[in-house]
């Protein structure tokens, strides 16, 4: 049965395979060490940039927003819409206090 390493060697292409021994040695690693020691660096770099890609998209979705409420308060003459939550409050309780008064009034003939 062969070692990790030897398998690994097989797998490559003979010139590869030279180069990443040649370089392993030189960091005083053998070959499947150095292998790995790569790839996750490797897996660590692609992290980063996809961490980096969903970071730029975000930042983008926000300057879009930005640019639309940029665009609405030019059109609103730079204001901000007001809305009068107390009216709104009060018109949906009387609206209810209706609807109620309304059912009591059905229940209580019957």
């Amino acid at each position: 049965m062969l070692s990790p390493e030897a398998n690994l060697q097989n797998l490559l292409n003979p010139e590869l395979s030279q180069t990443i021994t040649t370089l392993a040695r030189q960091e005083g690693q053998t070959m499947l060490e150095w292998v790995e020691k790569i790839l996750r660096e490797a897996i660590q770099v692609r992290r980063q940039t996809q961490d980096n890609s969903t970071f730029s998209r975000r930042l983008k979705t926000l300057e879009r927003l930005q640019q639309q409420q940029a665009t609405y308060l030019a059109q609103a003459g730079s204001q901000p819409p007001t809305v009068d939550t107390v009216a709104i409050l009060d018109q949906l309780r009387e609206e209810r206090d209706a609807e109620l008064l309304a059912n009591f009034h059905t229940h209580s003939r019957h």
